[in-house]
């Protein structure tokens, strides 16, 4: 195979890496690496093509809560990625910039996070119906409980950070997002954090249960939450 047909099929490769197909993104993005390192591209080229976004498959309200900014900033910590925040049909939609395999895990555990958060707390609100609980501390429970869920959740993800963040990712976040004011979404998450209750441990404890693995060998997403 000539450099520029292996080129080519590098690109297609990482187009495919974008796939919501999990399996197929998996199995297109390690294609990929084996080319580039076959065909002799410097580790520089590899890891500046090896960049990629994937979106999430949920959609979000156009005003985005603290909740789904904790989630957000808990993936971008645990996976080495950064999140942007992109328009779709007024609502947002989630993208995970970084090496091309993490932006898929990354956004396929975005998905699983926010559903079973919903599924979480919708089930401890209606924990207080008939209690003869004021509306304002049912509220601050369910806060406190949330915070709580979020942050043993977040805890359980694994951490792929071990060779720290890419070197190339603010050079492909300028190219891909020229206009985002990255500065300002992080400040924004900064001050997310909320007043807690007791129930954010009783939160934490059920949150530790959530398991999220890494999409491989054509599992699906159902599948992988138990």
């Amino acid at each position: 195979m000539s450099r520029q047909r292996a080129l080519e099929k590098i690109a297609k490769c990482l187009e495919l890496g974008n796939s919501s197909n999990v399996h197929e993104a998996a199995q297109a993005i390690r294609m990929a690496h084996r080319l580039m390192l076959k065909h002799g591209l410097e580790q520089a080229d590899i890891e500046l093509i090896q960049m990629g976004k994937t979106s999430t498959q949920t959609l979000l309200p156009a005003n985005v809560s603290e909740n789904i900014l904790r989630i957000i900033r808990g993936i971008n910590g645990r996976f080495g990625v950064e999140a942007v925040l992109v328009n779709h049909k007024g609502l947002k939609r989630a993208e995970f910039v970084g090496h091309a395999d993490r932006a898929v895990f990354a956004a396929f555990a975005f998905d699983i996070v926010y559903r079973e958060m919903n599924q979480q707390v919708g089930s401890f609100r209606n924990s207080f119906a008939g209690s003869g609980t004021d509306n304002v501390t049912v509220a601050r429970r369910v806060t406190s409980f949330t915070a709580g869920w979020l942050e043993g959740a977040l805890e359980k993800l694994p951490d792929l950070t071990t060779n720290g963040r890419n070197e190339h990712m603010d050079d492909y976040l300028d190219e891909m997002f020229e206009k985002l004011d990255r500065e300002t979404f992080k400040a924004k998450i900064k001050a997310s954090m909320g007043q807690l209750t007791p129930d954010f441990q009783t939160g934490m404890k059920k949150g530790r249960k959530l398991s999220v693995n890494r999409p491989v060998e054509g599992a699906r997403a159902t599948s992988l939450l138990r």
